[in-house]
């Protein structure tokens, strides 16, 4: 239970955002809220069930806590190395924001997703091989962003492990 809380204590502490999604499997999310519940410095049960976190940056953080293979979150397909865990890549991260972009539209949903990729874009990484679902979420999502240059932008950072798809995106704009 003292690495679930230390985990969530870590990355809540180095971001600077009122609102974390932490995505684990069932063994840590029932840590962490046992840790919670059992009164873990800084940590709270709000009352509409959501863990919160009072960071010392002297702001509030709310969890959202999401089970990893519930069907909203299937797989992080690049983790990395975060302490004795780990966190999503950039190129995950994205594709997490895009299904919340689209679904709801909501301005915070497409600042956050603008700026995932513009982060992504600084720090290039190999994007995963990733399947039609999701190419087709991510694509959505930078049209919804972006206009028709979202397609011109989500081909170029997918052509190294999808380049089919990444030609497909850009002779279908054309």
């Amino acid at each position: 239970m003292r690495e679930a809380l230390l985990e969530c204590f870590c990355v809540a502490t180095r971001l600077k955002t009122e609102d974390v999604d932490v995505a684990a499997p069932s063994a840590a999310i029932i840590d962490i809220w046992e840790g919670a519940s059992d009164g873990a410095l800084n940590f709270s049960i709000e009352s509409d069930g959501k863990i919160a976190f009072d960071a010392p940056q002297g702001f509030r953080v709310r969890l959202n806590i999401i089970e990893i293979g519930s069907g909203c979150i299937d797989c992080i397909h690049v983790p990395e190395p975060f302490h004795e865990g780990s966190i999503a890549s950039m190129s995950d991260l994205l594709l997490l924001r895009s299904v919340t972009v689209v679904d709801r539209e909501g301005d915070g949903d497409k600042l956050g997703f603008r700026w995932l990729l513009e982060g992504w874009f600084e720090r290039p990484e190999q994007f995963p091989k990733i399947d039609d679902e999701e190419l087709d979420w991510l694509v959505k999502a930078a049209k919804v962003v972006y206009g028709s240059l979202g397609y011109f932008t989500i081909a170029s950072m997918i052509c190294g492990n999808n380049e089919a798809a990444a030609i497909g995106l850009v002779t279908k704009e054309q």
